[in-house]
């Protein structure tokens, strides 16, 4: 059964409750990270999922707490006496993603990083589409942060998850009539939550990357009194959405 867990809806701030960015797609039992800030690779146990199960992570930035668990999710795919790798790992990122890996190869060593037992494919995304694992997907740019977002249609179903982004024309444009979206908030006010939710009347709305506790209910009400018509809720780690 398909589904949409929210691993990590934190941020760089260190908390008991959150750990920071990151969202796993289970497609037909294709998994895939979106982002892979720290905490996540424990997350992952939580999740019942092996890091050796996951052959796709997408970045939608550089920023370490929405990266930084790529180097205990490497290193253990290579030298874990537990459920080692033996199957191809795909890197997707904006341009600059094979220059973070390559950094990071040159700080830890390469052999920390990888071994011949499989590959390490690392893919740089220009906006538009790309497949994963013969999946159709969007990498849309959405500034100023450098982010790309990510989109997909599934079972007829529209989804979009956001890294950090603030409020502009791209991100209504972004998840307009979209069914489900996890979006950034904690580069948002709260007001520019309802006008976003308003003016792109996504189903569903899901506020994660939480520097502060969000009124949920108190925003469903002001957008619905502004003729929104889905629901706004706050992401938890381990939060699941069923596909």
């Amino acid at each position: 059964m398909s589904s949409l867990i929210l691993l990590g809806t934190g941020t760089c701030q260190i908390e008991f409750e959150r750990r920071a960015s990151s969202v796993l797609l289970d497609l037909d039992n294709t998994y895939i990270l979106f982002d892979c800030g720290h905490g996540v690779v424990q997350r992952l146990l939580e999740a019942g999922v092996r890091h050796d199960q996951v052959q796709h992570i997408v970045l939608s930035h550089f920023h370490p707490d929405h990266v930084s668990d790529l180097v205990p999710f490497l290193q253990a795919g290579v030298w874990s006496q537990r459920d080692p790798r033996d199957t191809d790992l795909h890197i997707y990122g904006p341009p600059g993603v094979q220059r973070v890996f390559a950094g990071l190869a040159d700080i830890f060593g390469l052999r920390q990083l990888r071994r011949s037992g499989y590959a390490v494919e690392v893919h740089e995304l220009e906006e538009g589409p790309f497949a994963i694992a013969g999946l159709p997907f969007e990498s849309l740019s959405l500034p100023p942060a450098g982010n790309h977002g990510l989109r997909f249609t599934y079972r007829g179903k529209r989804y979009a998850l956001t890294g950090d982004s603030h409020f502009h024309e791209q991100e209504i444009a972004f998840l307009r009539d979209v069914d489900l979206a996890v979006i950034d908030s904690g580069h948002l006010a709260e007001e520019q939550i309802v006008e976003l939710a308003v003016a792109a009347q996504t189903k569903h709305i899901i506020c994660s990357h939480l520097y502060r506790e969000i009124d949920a209910p108190r925003l469903q009400k002001q957008a619905e009194q502004r003729g929104y018509t889905g629901t706004i809720s706050v992401g938890r780690d381990l939060l699941s959405f069923l596909l």
